[in-house]
């Protein structure tokens, strides 16, 4: 007998689980589930979008969001509103009154159960009032979401056109901006138009004032496509600074830097640019054309795609040479101010003409590398080279180190002990110094048999390797006794891996410096990162006035902490190389 194959259906089944998969918990605060709901209603043509925020979080308290859009139908709230995944856009790219669409994933309706239990629709359409209740508890006791019917109750009403929206139930957890936080990021995040006012409490959300030199920019990516936008360059140093993305209107990304390490540069240049770009092609208009790059939150980009690479690279090179163009022109400016003061002025025109020539260039050079020091600071190192300089002994010495090949630091001190000169001795003394200890680096960053404690007593008693004017904190007795008590606790057990340095600069000790060493031979991995980070939080819990910077200094890391390098930059964590240690004692050399 011929066993025959039966063939029977099956179906899928959504469970309201999946509610959660889509992307609910990337709208767990106030600002991003608001930005999402208030996107769709610029989606429905609203000139104007007003929110009510509550006062106090208790079980009474709602947030509304009323618009006066085109409103949904009955029919469009079954067949449109509770569509989960309908990709506006092939629907048409544009709505009625010609804007281009800034939702596609068909979500952003859920973003509601990212702070609240109960989200209660109303919308109103050619004189019909249709209303739905979306209860998170009720869909989630289902088996089933799609065997689940959705409960639309419609009204005559003389009201016109749009959409309310109540959250409520809120998360009893929830943090709760201030209305002025959230007008600052429903400004930034969504698209600027004069036929689309956003009102928070009843006040307008408006552009936040950052006051600075605003240029306008606009470039073609080869390969990818035209951007534009603008950059400022503010006045003072802003607590997030860089560039935005905008695609169609609608910012995705934090603003960002995109990899340009802030310390590198002078004069703060780099955390005084704010900005943003706009990229339309990263969402094109061709329907099906290429890959959907915009993360469900938007919130970011597929970080792997070429296009979305190429961007970023072009966004460093357009920040580094702007940061470039900016500090060559303000150490310009400052080396003038100082070289015109009288006090130094009149001491150079008192110098030989050919000597005078190159004391300046000297000047110069010096003042290029102390771009973040105090102009008094500069101008006590400046007063050393014009002594030395008046002073015909040592002429030759000052043209020997201006010449001499900087990296070759044996070399020069050789040079300066052959001029047997009885006024440099203590100069002789301190490179002679840096030079061994350097040396020594080298030979415990190369020593496969360097114990860790070892590279951590040369670094705490030659702290200029790290950075020129820190000290060891120690200070700060009832700090450290706080301290003492929580770390030997928290790390009791573990000792081996409590952090290893605690520094603060004599700046009047309003920076400090948090440093964790690991062995050359041992890889830097994630748990390191988060014991640095761990060990931070403690001490900015009990110094909160104090701006602290945390590095993690080895050898060798991981892929995965280089992943998330910029972002542990912006919570103040640093990735410092013995190499780059050793670069920067030959730099101060």
């Amino acid at each position: 007998m011929q066993n025959k194959p039966k063939q029977a259906e099956a179906y899928f089944k959504l469970s309201p689980r999946i509610l959660d998969h889509l992307g609910l918990s990337a709208y767990n605060s106030v600002q991003k589930c608001l930005t999402e709901l208030v996107a769709n209603a610029y989606d429905a043509d609203a000139k104007e979008v007003r929110i009510t925020l509550p006062t106090t979080i208790n079980r009474n308290a709602v947030i509304e969001i009323v618009d006066n859009g085109v409103g949904m139908s009955e029919k469009e709230i079954r067949e449109k509103f509770l569509y989960l995944g309908r990709n506006k856009r092939l629907d048409g790219e544009k709505t009625e009154s010609g804007r281009l669409v800034i939702g596609s994933k068909g979500i952003g309706k859920l973003a509601g159960f990212g702070i609240a239990s109960k989200s209660q629709i109303t919308s109103w359409k050619n004189k019909i009032q249709s209303a739905l209740t979306l209860d998170r508890a009720t869909l989630e006791r289902l088996d089933s979401l799609a065997d689940h019917p959705m409960l639309i109750t419609t009204i005559r009403t003389t009201h016109s056109t749009g959409t309310q929206i109540k959250l409520l139930g809120l998360h009893k957890d929830l943090r709760l901006p201030t209305a002025e936080t959230l007008r600052r990021h429903l400004f930034k995040s969504l698209p600027n138009r004069p036929d689309f006012r956003v009102f928070v409490d009843g006040v307008e959300c408006s552009a936040e004032d950052v006051p600075g030199l605003k240029t306008h920019f606009s470039f073609r990516i080869r390969g990818v496509g035209e951007v534009s936008g603008f950059y400022i360059l503010a006045t003072a140093r802003q607590p997030k600074p860089g560039l935005v993305i905008r695609v169609r209107g609608r910012v995705v990304t934090e603003p960002s830097l995109f990899g340009l390490d802030t310390h590198a540069h002078g004069f703060f240049t780099a955390e005084k640019i704010v900005g943003e770009i706009n990229a339309d092609f990263l969402d094109p208009l061709t329907k099906g054309k290429g890959l959907d790059l915009i993360n469900t939150s938007r919130d970011g980009f597929l970080e792997d795609a070429p296009v979305v690479m190429k961007l970023k690279d072009w966004a460093h090179k357009f920040i580094q040479d702007l940061i470039k163009g900016v500090d060559a022109k303000e150490n310009a400016k400052r080396t003038n101010a100082i070289l015109s003061r009288p006090a130094i002025k009149d001491r150079l025109d008192k110098l030989p003409a050919h000597i005078r020539g190159t004391v300046t260039n000297v000047v110069k050079s010096i003042l290029s590398k102390l771009r973040n020091v105090e102009t008094e600071e500069a101008e006590e190192l400046i007063e050393w080279v014009l002594k030395y300089y008046e002073s015909s002994v040592l002429r030759e010495l000052m043209r020997a180190i201006t010449t001499a090949d900087i990296i070759d630091v044996e070399k020069l001190s050789s040079l300066i002990q052959e001029w047997g000169l009885k006024q440099v001795n203590s100069v002789v003394d301190i490179i002679q110094n840096q030079i061994q200890i350097i040396t020594k680096l080298q030979e415990l960053i190369t020593s496969k048999k360097a114990k860790e404690i070892e590279l951590h007593k040369l670094v705490e008693s030659n702290l200029w390797l790290v950075r020129e004017g820190l000290e060891v904190w120690s200070s700060d007795q009832p700090l450290q006794i706080v301290l003492d008590g929580i770390v030997n606790k928290l790390y009791k057990g573990r000792m081996n891996i409590r952090p290893d340095l605690i520094c603060r600069s004599r700046n009047r000790g309003n920076e400090a410096v948090i440093l964790e060493f690991k062995r050359p031979t041992e890889t830097i991995v994630m748990k390191h990162v988060t014991q640095a980070l761990e060990y931070d939080g403690i001490i900015k819990e009990h110094r909160p006035n104090i701006q602290f910077t945390t590095y993690v200094v080895g050898y060798q890391y991981d892929p995965s902490v280089l992943a998330v390098r910029e972002k542990q930059e912006k919570a103040g964590l640093y990735l410092m190389s013995f190499v780059s240690l050793r670069r920067a004692g030959l730099t101060i050399l």
